[in-house]
């Protein structure tokens, strides 16, 4: 079965590298989490956890090419959990807006760009799950229903972030306008890491999109390394990313900042 739809079998010694990768990186999420008491951003770890998950199964699923059970898990745990790096990039720019920069700088209101993004990314989240599970059917209508629905799913997914990044390109034109530096303003770094993590996020997604347009035995799901360099790596770029500038810190920064020169006035 596993071959009928890839073309190959997994390697197993890439999806272990690629799990035990996704997995550190949950590792010290959780840790950074925890030590700055940023409860918000907890769909990050448990996200990344899942798709380490995800990838242990592909280990599974090479060894029982023939189990649905196995195969459905794999492709679930792959291909839903980005929709949480999406919504903590949401949550992101919202405390952001509301805490940084004046609150009139965003089309949104700061409070409902979350808001409206994730249910954005909920809708389509059970979409994918739907088409997913159709596409694994041994029905050939309902396999193809369940790629239509699957790839409506990944489009609509895709321009909603593409809105939203236009929105973050939107905030930094205006940053600049007002004359400020981000390498002198404590709140600097959390645009930059916003839009290069939105950036990898992106790539992934079209990719998703391209791949499943493809259908069965096109070229991108014919080819592991694809699977790998434009998803995979990609979103674990978009993670470590996080590891390594937890915006949590230039939240608090800039906020004693705010409070410093309220005292003085």
């Amino acid at each position: 079965m596993v071959f009928e739809i890839f073309r190959y079998y997994p390697d197993k010694a890439i999806a272990a590298v690629a799990g035990g990768s996704y997995f550190i990186a949950s590792l010290c999420l959780f840790v950074r989490l925890f030590m700055n008491k940023a409860w918000w951003g907890l769909c990050l770890p448990v996200a990344s956890t899942f798709m380490s998950i995800g990838f242990f199964m592909r280990i599974l699923m090479a060894i029982n090419p023939n189990s649905l059970p196995i195969f459905m898990v794999q492709q679930l745990l792959t291909l839903l959990p980005p929709a949480a790096y999406l919504a903590f990039n949401y949550i992101l720019y919202g405390r952001f807006v509301a805490n940084c920069i004046d609150r009139c700088s965003s089309w949104i209101k700061p409070e409902k760009v979350a808001r409206y993004f994730v249910i954005s990314d909920i809708t389509t989240f059970f979409i994918q799950g739907v088409g997913g599970g159709l596409e694994v059917s041994t029905k050939m209508t309902n396999e193809k229903l369940g790629a239509n629905i699957l790839l409506s799913g990944l489009v609509i997914q895709t321009l909603s972030f593409t809105f939203f990044m236009i929105l973050c390109a939107h905030i930094w034109r205006g940053v600049l306008q007002d004359g400020f530096l981000l390498r002198r303003e404590p709140w600097g770094p959390i645009l930059w890491i916003l839009m290069f993590s939105s950036t990898a996020y992106m790539i992934r997604s079209i990719y998703r999109v391209i791949e499943i347009a493809q259908g069965n035995g096109g070229y991108l799901v014919t080819h592991e390394i694809y699977f790998y360099l434009l998803d995979s790596l990609p979103l674990l770029i978009g993670l470590c990313t996080y590891i390594i500038y937890w915006p949590t810190e230039y939240l608090e920064a800039s906020s004693r900042l705010t409070n410093e020169m309220t005292e003085r006035r």
